[in-house]
């Protein structure tokens, strides 16, 4: 969502051959492990040893974001074994997408990479929105979040009340358009390690991941924008039609506040049972 190959060896002992220690000692195979660690809402945190990867793939250079009539971004993405995350082609593909998303966006799904595989990574930080106002920022219900990387997401609404704002991608760049999306939904799916992840997203969050979650079905925004409102980047202070007086709000006036107060509400109720049957499993 628009904001604004393996080596042979590894020195962190992923994808290294087994390999013969000197001195007559036993053959020592090397196990695989994720780059990073994740929690329970998908945030992501890449271990520091990983320093010296980064900088060899960094050198490697990293692929561009295809562009809408793409194959890619129009099939269904392939579910991710849960036994291959650990691997180097995952573990490698996970941290060329953030490093790209970070760069140029909040959000980014492989397809857009042209891989299809079922994996999205997404964060928004204070300086992403340094060019938003306040009372924008409110409206949006945008708040910062660290980075998630979320594989073989699923997605289920809270509530009913939804809102319209401006999107844009990076796979369509220099346009925009409104888009109705829900204003809270549950994510499932696994972390960048094969943790289990399960949470609850709300406001601007929730709309990147139903952005993220389309294109991994072959959806782009396009597929579900207003499409009168549909124009270049440069053109975004233009008025809109004047048959789109919900924008931003996505009910009818006066119901506004308490429907959207109702489904948050909601969302806490949820996020509470789903935070209270962790602490359950755990206990077991």
């Amino acid at each position: 969502m628009a904001h604004r190959s393996a080596l042979g060896a590894r020195c962190d002992g992923v994808g290294v051959r087994p390999s013969r220690a000197v001195r007559g000692r036993r053959w020592a195979t090397m196990r695989r492990r994720a780059y990073g660690t994740s929690d329970a809402d998908g945030t992501w945190r890449e271990h520091a040893s990983n320093a010296f990867t980064k900088l060899i793939d960094v050198a490697r250079g990293q692929r561009d974001v295809v562009q809408a009539g793409a194959p890619a971004l129009r099939d269904r993405a392939k579910e991710i074994d849960p036994r291959e995350i650990d691997s180097a082609e995952i573990q490698e593909l996970i941290g060329e997408m953030v490093r790209v998303m970070r760069a140029r966006g909040v959000g980014l799904a492989a397809p857009q990479l042209g891989i299809r595989k079922r994996v999205i990574v997404l964060e928004d930080t204070e300086e992403g929105m340094s060019d938003s106002s306040a009372e924008e920022l409110a409206s949006q219900k945008r708040a910062p979040f660290a980075c998630k990387v979320i594989i073989n997401p699923t997605l289920e609404r809270v509530g009913d009340a939804s809102a319209i704002f401006f999107e844009g991608c990076l796979s369509v760049a220099g346009y925009r358009a409104c888009v109705r999306r829900h204003l809270s939904v549950r994510c499932r799916g696994l972390g960048g390690d094969g943790k289990p992840v399960d949470f609850i997203a709300t406001g601007w969050q929730a709309r990147i991941l139903q952005h993220e979650l389309d294109h991994l079905d072959g959806v782009l925004y396009t597929d579900r924008m207003e499409s009168r409102t549909f124009r270049r980047v440069d053109m975004l202070s233009e008025p809109l039609p004047g048959d789109h007086a919900e924008f931003g709000a996505g009910v009818v006036l006066g119901e506004s506040v308490i429907r959207i107060e109702r489904t948050m509400s909601d969302a806490e109720s949820v996020e509470q049972r789903v935070k209270n049957s962790r602490k359950n499993r755990k206990g077991r």
